[in-house]
Protein backbone atom coordinates (compact mmCIF):
# COMPACT_ATOMS: atom_id res chain seq x y z
CA UNK A 1 0.00 0.00 0.00
CA UNK A 2 1.38 3.46 -0.87
CA UNK A 3 2.19 6.34 1.41
CA UNK A 4 1.17 9.34 -0.72
CA UNK A 5 2.88 12.56 0.37
CA UNK A 6 1.69 15.77 -1.25
CA UNK A 7 3.15 19.18 -1.76
CA UNK A 8 0.51 21.83 -1.01
CA UNK A 9 0.93 25.03 -3.05
CA UNK A 10 0.49 24.37 -6.75
CA UNK A 11 -0.71 20.81 -6.22
CA UNK A 12 -3.71 21.04 -3.91
CA UNK A 13 -4.41 24.79 -4.00
CA UNK A 14 -4.17 27.42 -6.71
CA UNK A 15 -2.20 29.79 -4.52
CA UNK A 16 0.48 31.24 -6.77
CA UNK A 17 -0.82 34.83 -6.88
CA UNK A 18 -1.48 35.00 -3.14
CA UNK A 19 1.82 33.34 -2.28
CA UNK A 20 3.86 35.63 -4.52
CA UNK A 21 2.25 38.75 -3.07
CA UNK A 22 2.74 37.75 0.57
CA UNK A 23 6.16 36.15 0.11
CA UNK A 24 7.58 39.02 -1.94
CA UNK A 25 6.37 41.51 0.66
CA UNK A 26 7.81 39.52 3.58
CA UNK A 27 11.14 38.95 1.83
CA UNK A 28 11.47 42.62 0.92
CA UNK A 29 10.79 43.68 4.51
CA UNK A 30 13.74 41.50 5.58
CA UNK A 31 16.12 42.83 2.93
CA UNK A 32 15.79 40.03 0.36
CA UNK A 33 14.39 41.66 -2.75
CA UNK A 34 12.46 39.57 -5.27
CA UNK A 35 12.26 41.52 -8.51
CA UNK A 36 9.76 39.49 -10.53
CA UNK A 37 7.36 36.53 -10.33
CA UNK A 38 9.76 34.57 -12.53
CA UNK A 39 12.56 35.18 -10.05
CA UNK A 40 10.38 33.97 -7.20
CA UNK A 41 9.26 30.84 -9.03
CA UNK A 42 12.87 30.14 -10.00
CA UNK A 43 13.72 29.69 -6.32
CA UNK A 44 11.73 26.44 -6.50
CA UNK A 45 14.09 24.83 -9.01
CA UNK A 46 15.47 23.28 -5.82
CA UNK A 47 14.38 23.61 -2.20
CA UNK A 48 13.27 27.24 -1.85
CA UNK A 49 15.16 27.78 1.40
CA UNK A 50 18.33 26.23 -0.02
CA UNK A 51 17.98 28.56 -3.02
CA UNK A 52 17.66 31.54 -0.70
CA UNK A 53 20.68 30.39 1.30
CA UNK A 54 22.73 30.25 -1.89
CA UNK A 55 21.84 33.93 -2.38
CA UNK A 56 23.10 34.86 1.06
CA UNK A 57 19.92 34.67 3.15
CA UNK A 58 20.73 33.12 6.53
CA UNK A 59 18.41 30.91 8.58
CA UNK A 60 17.54 33.64 11.05
CA UNK A 61 16.39 35.91 8.22
CA UNK A 62 14.37 33.07 6.67
CA UNK A 63 12.66 32.54 10.03
CA UNK A 64 11.80 36.26 10.19
CA UNK A 65 10.40 36.07 6.66
CA UNK A 66 8.24 33.11 7.67
CA UNK A 67 6.96 34.99 10.73
CA UNK A 68 6.04 38.04 8.63
CA UNK A 69 4.45 35.84 5.99
CA UNK A 70 2.36 34.10 8.63
CA UNK A 71 1.28 37.38 10.22
CA UNK A 72 0.28 39.09 6.97
CA UNK A 73 -1.25 36.29 4.90
CA UNK A 74 -4.89 35.28 4.61
CA UNK A 75 -4.33 31.54 4.59
CA UNK A 76 -7.93 30.53 4.03
CA UNK A 77 -8.52 32.71 0.95
CA UNK A 78 -6.95 30.37 -1.62
CA UNK A 79 -9.06 27.86 -3.53
CA UNK A 80 -8.55 24.20 -4.24
CA UNK A 81 -7.80 23.23 -7.81
CA UNK A 82 -10.99 21.87 -9.41
CA UNK A 83 -11.28 18.14 -8.77
CA UNK A 84 -8.59 18.11 -6.09
CA UNK A 85 -10.91 17.46 -3.14
CA UNK A 86 -12.36 14.41 -4.87
CA UNK A 87 -8.88 13.22 -5.82
CA UNK A 88 -7.66 13.43 -2.22
CA UNK A 89 -10.72 11.63 -0.87
CA UNK A 90 -10.43 8.91 -3.50
CA UNK A 91 -6.73 8.36 -2.95
CA UNK A 92 -7.17 8.24 0.83
CA UNK A 93 -9.64 5.34 0.65
CA UNK A 94 -6.78 2.84 0.23
CA UNK A 95 -3.69 4.94 0.88
CA UNK A 96 -2.19 7.06 3.66
CA UNK A 97 -2.19 10.75 2.66
CA UNK A 98 0.15 13.34 4.22
CA UNK A 99 0.99 16.91 3.17
CA UNK A 100 4.65 17.98 3.24
CA UNK A 101 5.07 21.62 2.28
CA UNK A 102 7.50 24.54 2.27
CA UNK A 103 4.56 26.66 3.38
CA UNK A 104 3.33 26.80 6.98
CA UNK A 105 1.17 23.98 8.33
CA UNK A 106 -1.47 26.47 9.46
CA UNK A 107 -1.97 27.57 5.85
CA UNK A 108 -2.81 24.08 4.64
CA UNK A 109 -4.88 23.16 7.69
CA UNK A 110 -7.05 26.27 7.31
CA UNK A 111 -7.97 25.41 3.72
CA UNK A 112 -8.52 21.73 4.48
CA UNK A 113 -10.86 22.73 7.30
CA UNK A 114 -12.77 25.22 5.17
CA UNK A 115 -13.30 22.59 2.48
CA UNK A 116 -14.22 19.86 5.00
CA UNK A 117 -11.33 17.62 3.90
CA UNK A 118 -10.75 15.08 6.67
CA UNK A 119 -8.72 12.44 4.86
CA UNK A 120 -5.23 13.91 5.41
CA UNK A 121 -3.35 12.12 8.19
CA UNK A 122 -0.85 14.91 8.90
CA UNK A 123 0.44 18.26 7.63
CA UNK A 124 4.16 19.01 8.01
CA UNK A 125 5.21 22.54 7.14
CA UNK A 126 8.28 24.75 7.17
CA UNK A 127 7.97 25.50 10.86
CA UNK A 128 8.85 21.86 11.59
CA UNK A 129 11.77 21.51 9.15
CA UNK A 130 12.74 23.41 6.01
CA UNK A 131 14.22 20.45 4.10
CA UNK A 132 11.62 18.36 2.32
CA UNK A 133 14.23 15.62 2.01
CA UNK A 134 14.38 15.31 5.79
CA UNK A 135 10.60 15.56 6.17
CA UNK A 136 9.88 12.95 3.50
CA UNK A 137 12.49 10.61 4.96
CA UNK A 138 11.08 11.06 8.47
CA UNK A 139 7.53 10.33 7.37
CA UNK A 140 8.69 7.33 5.35
CA UNK A 141 10.37 6.00 8.50
CA UNK A 142 7.07 6.34 10.37
CA UNK A 143 5.39 4.06 7.83
CA UNK A 144 8.11 1.54 6.87
CA UNK A 145 5.57 -0.95 5.54
CA UNK A 146 4.26 1.53 2.93
CA UNK A 147 5.75 2.43 -0.46
CA UNK A 148 6.51 6.19 -0.43
CA UNK A 149 5.43 8.57 -3.19
CA UNK A 150 5.86 12.33 -3.31
CA UNK A 151 3.55 14.46 -5.46
CA UNK A 152 4.86 17.88 -6.46
CA UNK A 153 4.52 20.68 -8.98
CA UNK A 154 8.11 21.97 -9.11
CA UNK A 155 11.46 20.65 -10.21
CA UNK A 156 12.68 21.10 -6.64
CA UNK A 157 9.85 18.95 -5.28
CA UNK A 158 10.80 16.08 -7.56
CA UNK A 159 14.51 16.32 -6.82
CA UNK A 160 13.89 16.32 -3.07
CA UNK A 161 11.39 13.48 -3.27
CA UNK A 162 13.79 11.35 -5.27
CA UNK A 163 16.72 12.09 -2.93
CA UNK A 164 14.55 11.12 0.06
CA UNK A 165 13.90 7.73 -1.54
CA UNK A 166 10.32 8.28 -2.70
CA UNK A 167 8.84 7.61 -6.11
CA UNK A 168 7.86 10.96 -7.58
CA UNK A 169 4.76 12.24 -9.35
CA UNK A 170 4.83 15.58 -11.17
CA UNK A 171 1.59 17.50 -11.73
CA UNK A 172 1.45 19.89 -14.66
CA UNK A 173 -1.23 22.28 -13.33
CA UNK A 174 1.07 23.95 -10.79
CA UNK A 175 3.96 26.40 -10.68
CA UNK A 176 6.39 24.71 -13.09
CA UNK A 177 5.80 23.68 -16.69
CA UNK A 178 5.84 20.08 -17.83
CA UNK A 179 9.22 20.71 -19.48
CA UNK A 180 10.68 22.02 -16.22
CA UNK A 181 9.19 19.08 -14.31
CA UNK A 182 10.83 16.61 -16.66
CA UNK A 183 14.21 18.01 -15.57
CA UNK A 184 13.39 16.47 -12.18
CA UNK A 185 12.91 13.04 -13.82
CA UNK A 186 9.54 12.18 -12.28
CA UNK A 187 8.48 8.55 -12.19
CA UNK A 188 5.02 9.72 -13.26
CA UNK A 189 3.72 12.92 -14.85
CA UNK A 190 -0.01 13.69 -14.76
CA UNK A 191 -2.14 16.44 -16.26
CA UNK A 192 -5.30 16.41 -14.13
CA UNK A 193 -6.34 15.59 -10.55
CA UNK A 194 -8.49 12.77 -11.95
CA UNK A 195 -5.44 11.27 -13.65
CA UNK A 196 -3.53 11.59 -10.39
CA UNK A 197 -6.26 9.81 -8.46
CA UNK A 198 -6.38 7.05 -11.07
CA UNK A 199 -2.71 6.24 -10.35
CA UNK A 200 -3.57 5.20 -6.80
CA UNK A 201 -7.16 4.01 -6.92
CA UNK A 202 -6.70 0.75 -8.85
CA UNK A 203 -5.50 -1.80 -6.31
CA UNK A 204 -4.16 1.06 -4.20
CA UNK A 205 -0.95 1.62 -6.22
CA UNK A 206 0.37 2.63 -9.63
CA UNK A 207 1.17 -0.19 -12.01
Amino acid sequence: MPLVMFDYDGVIVDSLAEFLEGWTRACGACGFEIRSPEEAIGLFDENVYLSMGRQGVDNATIDRILDLFKASSNFSSVELFPGMANALESIAVRNTVIIITSNLSIAARAVLERNNIRCVTDVIGAEHEKSKIKKIAAVTARFPELTPYYVGDTRGDLLEGREAGALTVGVTWGWHTAAKLREGQPDYLVDTPAELAALFIKDGAPE
